[in-house]
């Protein structure tokens, strides 16, 4: 059975509730799933991995959520050469619709910079989480068969 690391950042919990139907998804997909939020993972941890898939919610105009920076910069080929990948993440279409879930795409444009391959378009789900569920665990479900 391949590993899946699902590494999440969350400030107001909207993102460890995604992260959790994640888990779901990629397990009913056939993964060995660990879930780690980002302040308790060194990026050398992915080299132990097959999967990683990413959530973090969009803050200000468009920025990662905080805990996310020092993981976000320590991103590099040394890492994730080869790795398969996907993000998702919270956010608020109307409210901020300029920067709806940029925190998102930004994480998938360093993944693929960093030479992992998304297997899965990013998931940015817009408005109450509550309501998602069943689409996140869906979509991960997705990512499980496509990695």
């Amino acid at each position: 059975m391949s590993k899946a690391i699902v590494i999440f950042g969350s400030t107001m919990g909207n993102t460890e509730t995604l992260a959790g139907s994640v888990v779901e998804g990629l397990e009913e997909g056939g993964k060995e799933v660990t879930l780690k939020n980002v302040t308790e993972t060194k990026i050398k941890e992915v080299a132990d991995y097959d999967l990683v898939v990413m959530g973090c919610s969009t803050w200000g105009l468009g920025e990662l959520q905080d805990d996310f920076i020092s993981f976000y910069d320590a991103m590099s080929k040394d890492f994730l050469d080869g790795k398969k990948a996907a993000v998702f993440g919270p956010g608020d279409s109307g409210m901020y619709p300029d920067n709806f879930c940029d925190a998102v795409t930004i994480i998938e444009e360093k993944l693929e910079e960093c030479g992992a391959k998304i297997v899965e378009d990013c998931l940015k789900v817009d408005g109450d989480v509550d309501d998602a569920l069943d689409e996140t665990k869906a979509w991960a479900v997705s990512v499980a068969k496509n990695a």
